[in-house]
């Protein structure tokens, strides 16, 4: 499997975030000050998450944050989200990133924090200056507007390109998958279990009082669907009905689509319980063919990060709790953010042939002995990491 996270600037037509410094970065009063809040912050949540008093630790994180706007003019984080979002349960917990909903007018006047100060609120002012995305009625997903839709179909099309002179066909599968397709792979289900929306229903019909709506019970379907996190599952098994001899690999296929995790902790584009990327399955004949081909794929993320995006990144290698559920080994590339943070930003998970075998996926070589398969799945998702420089 490649999985690469790509989004950046660098595209034509993204809008550049206006910048407005408030005050200078080598004040040291406020950068003490910065660091007192975060302190404060950490200790709030130690606190809570020993369900111990944090009454006192939380009027004085108050406090701090209210000294911060005092002195540079704009609250702590940037521009705060609104009421109206927060009792609509929009609220994150301290550190995630949210969306912002703003006007134009606020837009034009917004204040983006320096990114040095607060690299999370950075993030957060400067996709909502260029207006990439809005906050969607749904937790957890976004509105992916003009601007931001712009950058994808820029890099969709580079790496289609690509894609397409490896000679990989482009196809489509279901959204939704059998609840026993995942029960097949062990290693894959476990990996995944936590995150699965699932269908139970296909109908709905009034509540008895009327004033609402509920599942129909007459409607209740004879196997749960699970909502797409990953095809492996579904692609396999269609892949056995497609692969019979030698002469039919290697098989390559790619699907753009949408798939779904529920997160628990969502960052605009960077993790969020929906999110657009491309994912390529390929079935191979022997090992060797299918760890090349996995090798020339991550060549081709590194390729685009690089030369579309202007994102250097390092090659390596994932240990083995950091691997993709159910692979047999795990490449990637990571890129390092402004902020010294390592962001991995593509991988190649070689599958091995737990899923050929758990699927009854067999080919006629050309002695005529029946063997099993070796696959990948190469992904590229609209989820890394944005580039702009201030």
């Amino acid at each position: 499997m490649i999985a690469l996270l790509g989004r950046v600037n660098g595209f034509r037509g993204v809008k550049p975030a206006r910048i407005v410094r408030t005050f200078s970065l080598r004040d040291t009063t406020i950068d003490s000050l910065v660091q007192s809040i975060k302190d404060k912050g950490d200790e709030v949540r130690t606190l809570k998450s020993n369900k111990s008093d944090a009454t006192e630790a939380v009027s004085a994180l108050l406090q701090l944050k209210k000294k911060y706007e005092e002195l540079t003019g704009s609250p702590f984080g940037g521009v705060a989200t609104s009421k109206t979002s927060k009792a609509k349960g929009n609220k994150a917990d301290d550190g995630d990133i949210v969306i912002k909903s703003i006007s134009n007018k606020e837009r034009e006047s917004l204040v983006v924090t320096p990114r040095a100060v607060d690299y999370s609120a950075w993030y957060n002012d400067v996709i909502s200056a260029a207006d990439l995305v809005d906050q969607s009625p749904v937790r957890g997903c976004m509105v992916i507007k003009p601007w931001g839709m712009g950058i994808w179909d820029n890099l969709r099309q580079e790496l289609d390109y690509r894609i397409k002179e490896s000679g990989t066909s482009n196809a489509y599968f279901p959204l939704f998958i059998p609840k026993s397709f995942l029960a097949k792979e062990a290693q894959h289900v476990e990996g995944f279990a936590k995150e699965c929306a699932v269908v139970t229903h296909h109908r709905l019909c009034a509540s008895p009082d009327g004033k609402d709506l509920i599942p129909d019970p007459e409607a209740k379907l004879e196997e749960p669907l699970i909502v797409r996190p990953t095809s492996e599952t579904v692609i396999w098994n269609m892949f056995g009905k497609w692969i019979n001899s030698y002469r039919d690999l290697p098989l390559k296929i790619n699907q753009w689509a949408n798939v779904v995790r529920w997160e628990m902790r969502t960052r605009p584009f960077l993790r969020s319980a929906e999110f657009l990327w491309q994912e390529g399955h390929t079935a191979h004949a022997s090992a060797e063919d299918a760890i090349k081909t996995a090798r020339e794929a991550l060549d081709m993320y590194a390729e685009v990060c690089e030369d579309i995006l202007a994102i250097p990144v390092i090659k390596g290698q994932k240990s083995p709790s950091e691997r993709f559920a159910g692979a047999d080994d795990t490449l990637t590339i990571e890129a390092l953010m402004q902020n010294g943070w390592a962001l991995q930003s593509g991988t190649s998970h070689f599958l091995g042939q737990s899923f050929a075998k758990a699927f009854d996926v067999f080919f006629q070589t050309e002695k005529g002995k029946t063997s099993s398969l070796y696959s990948l799945l190469l992904t590229h998702s609209l989820t890394s990491s944005l580039i702009f420089r201030q």
